[in-house]
């Protein structure tokens, strides 16, 4: 028996298994997507103190979508899969002044690092947008 007829059984795996891959790799969303969408991700601190300010309600707002995020207790925010734009950014929270902040930026496969500071207010009206 020679060695060609062993291999022979074997010769369609490899095309076989690769295309496999092939397949699942194309499948996978994140991976199909991950070259055109962005993100946003900050800090958000008390003006005078410092401190992280949880609870915070930050909008996303730009012409091609709109999202939502909250801080979490060390004051952070993320917001992934945000098409390419500019866009102004809302954060709301009782007993602060609501704060505006247009122009910023997310870039193709990138994370946009963006740190506020909020001021506490003295308004009975403040943390509603």
């Amino acid at each position: 028996m020679s060695n060609n007829t062993i291999a022979k059984p074997f010769a369609w795996r490899l095309p076989l298994a690769a295309l496999a891959l092939l397949l699942a790799l194309m499948s996978h969303p994140s991976l199909a997507i991950a070259d055109d969408l962005g993100g946003i991700a900050g800090i958000i601190t008390d003006a005078s103190t410092g401190a992280p300010i949880p609870g915070v309600q930050v909008q996303f707002n730009s012409p091609s979508q709109s999202a939502t995020a909250t801080t979490d207790a060390k004051g952070h925010f993320v917001v992934l899969s945000l098409p390419p734009d500019n866009y102004t950014l809302t954060l709301v929270k009782a007993g602060y002044t609501t704060q505006a902040v247009s122009g910023q930026s997310v870039y193709a496969d990138q994370t946009q690092q963006y740190d506020f500071q909020l001021t506490k207010s003295t308004d009975a009206s403040s943390g509603s947008p």
